[in-house]
């Protein structure tokens, strides 16, 4: 529970006798007694509810109520099916039910906020409903309370007090709400208590959604994921489906694991699978997965083995959500929610299209057959009954709010959808100049070049001196030559880079890799860190000192 506030006595004359004396605390009370007294000034008398609803809701459903819940839910559906859309849109309190609890507990807090929004509303069963459970669930707390006409903010705090000292949140924001129910009146002071509510409300939803926030990578990151996983999965022309097997067996065994429970459970193996919509194949889920695994610990190199076990259980987790997700939504549907506009606009089937047809003969007309109610004979039952008997979950469950917070989660997800499929455009676009510059150097390799006179060598070696250029690789005697000649130039000896940070080459002209001193790991580090910056590279492929002359001359100076 949050921290304590205790004594507090705002009736006559509006003093604070005693507040709790810790310092925080204090000081923030003394700002809600300004703010009230400032609220009341500005003629502002009828406090906002939503923090005491918002705690009424938290605490409500106590275990024994959990436990019974089925029969509680069911005689609410059955009285008030037709008005639940109504119900919803009276208040919605910031707090999204399945993102925080397990389904079956979300379900059951969503049905209790209709509950208590039909109460609110003056629905007379709604109404009588929460009475009924407060007495049978909080029997201690309503025979306190029953005794008050009239209650201050002392009182109730004295009736919220936890075992450690301090003030339940929940149950003085239950207090508050059924004061309403149980003809109850508030004194004046009360209006701080609201203040207190709301302000612990904003705190905890954002605590919340701090908690849940999401696990977004740093720039490049999966771009580097993409490419590590394609150095580990690349297949040849002529692999079969044995060897790539072979090739990830790590993954195959875990997810033969994974069948195997959801078969002891009873579910298709391949389950987990049917459930995530957003697969794109096995090699962007490792990606994911070890995208997730660098931001947790970014110094860490891991195995091929490693990242094929954990994208089992990035897949698994995948599933789970997606599970939750779509049980949320589909729950939405069936008590009233209707679809976004613009699902609306490409659905074929229109309610209003359906005719009754009558026969070409007249006839009296027959009884409407209802589907799935037993035709039994409980007596005369009017057309009426029959609707209220069947009467589908119909109207929009969500306020605004919500309908808002759920639509950024889907843009959400189709943005991080969006982003993966740019960035491997990105990674192939990249790879392709890789094949460009590659074929250029092959190309020139073969071709036979007249030898440069001197005079022409001197030239070119003056236009060049001054360009930015970047030489990665090479000997390092063969690197302190042309440090000699071109100081202007930077030299990358490999070696001397662990980490390569790609803002070296922020500005630079051109860069060049001596292909004849470089291993393939260093030459990784180094064009993953060019890739993107949209700076043209090329390669070396001779010490010969005129030839890198000509070849820089001509990359340079097109034309010329």
């Amino acid at each position: 529970m949050r921290a304590p506030y205790r004594n507090l006595d705002l009736e006559d004359g509006i003093e604070l006798e005693e507040i709790d004396r810790k310092p925080g605390p204090s000081k923030e009370l003394l700002a809600l007694f300004m703010q009230d007294l400032m609220n009341k000034e500005k003629g502002k008398v009828a406090p906002d509810t939503t923090g005491a609803d918002y705690f009424f809701l938290e605490e409500f459903i106590t275990r024994d109520m959990e436990l019974d819940f089925a029969v509680i839910e069911q005689d609410f559906l059955k009285h008030c099916s037709g008005r639940l859309q109504e119900f919803h849109d009276a208040g919605w309190y910031g707090e999204d039910e399945h993102w925080n609890n397990e389904p079956e507990y979300a379900l059951k807090k969503k049905l209790l906020r209709l509950m208590y929004n039909g109460a609110k509303l003056g629905d007379s069963y709604c109404v009588e409903l929460i009475k009924y459970l407060y007495k049978l669930y909080h029997k201690k707390e309503y025979n306190q309370l029953k005794r008050f006409t009239v209650i201050s903010t002392n009182e109730i705090l004295s009736l919220s007090e936890d075992e450690w000292g301090g003030n339940s949140y929940g149950t003085m924001g239950r207090i508050l709400g059924m004061c309403r129910f149980m003809d109850i009146k508030q004194d004046d002071s009360c209006s701080i208590l609201y203040l207190l509510l709301d302000k612990n409300r904003k705190e905890w939803i954002q605590d919340n959604e701090e908690q849940r926030e999401y696990f977004e990578f740093e720039d490049e990151l999966f771009e580097e994921c993409i490419r590590q996983v394609e150095v580990w999965t690349k297949q040849d022309a002529n692999q079969d489906i044995r060897e790539f097997r072979k090739k990830n067996q790590e993954y195959f065994e875990g997810d033969a694991f994974v069948s195997a429970c959801l078969r002891h459970w009873g579910y298709r193996e391949d389950y987990i699978y049917m459930c995530i919509s957003n697969n794109m194949g096995l090699s962007m889920q490792m990606t994911r997965a070890l995208a997730v695994l660098k931001t947790m610990h970014p110094k860490r190199e891991y195995t091929f083995e490693e990242v094929q076990r954990y994208t089992v259980l990035y897949s698994t987790v995948c599933a789970l959500t997606e599970i939750s997700d779509s049980f949320e939504i589909q729950l939405g549907y069936l008590i009233g929610e209707k679809p976004d506009e613009y699902e609306e606009e490409e659905i074929l089937f229109k309610p209003e299209n359906i005719l009754e047809r009558k026969s070409a003969e007249k006839k009296q007309p027959a009884p409407k057959t209802v589907a799935n109610v037993a035709p039994i004979s409980t007596g005369k039952a009017s057309e009426d009954d029959y609707l209220k008997e069947i009467s589908i979950l119909r109207g929009k469950i969500d306020e605004q709010e919500q309908k808002i917070k759920w639509l950024k989660e889907q843009y959400r997800q189709v943005k991080q959808s969006q982003d993966e499929v740019d960035k491997l455009i990105k990674n192939y676009r990249a790879e392709r100049d890789e094949l460009i510059a590659l074929r250029e150097y092959v190309y020139k390799s073969e071709l036979e070049t007249p030898q440069l006179t001197e005079e022409k060598l001197a030239d070119m070696k003056k236009v060049i001196a001054d360009k930015a250029i970047v030489i990665i690789g090479g000997h390092i005697n063969w690197i302190n030559k042309l440090k000699q000649q071109f100081p202007n130039w930077m030299f990358i000896h490999p070696d001397s880079y662990k980490n390569v940070d790609g803002k070296i080459f922020e500005d630079k002209e051109r860069v060049y890799f001596f292909t004849d001193y470089l291993n393939h790991a260093s030459y990784m580090k180094f064009i993953a860190a060019l890739r993107g910056r949209k700076v043209p590279f090329g390669y070396l492929g001779s010490r010969n000192v005129e030839s890198m002359i000509r070849q820089v001359f001509e990359d340079t100076n097109p034309g010329r």
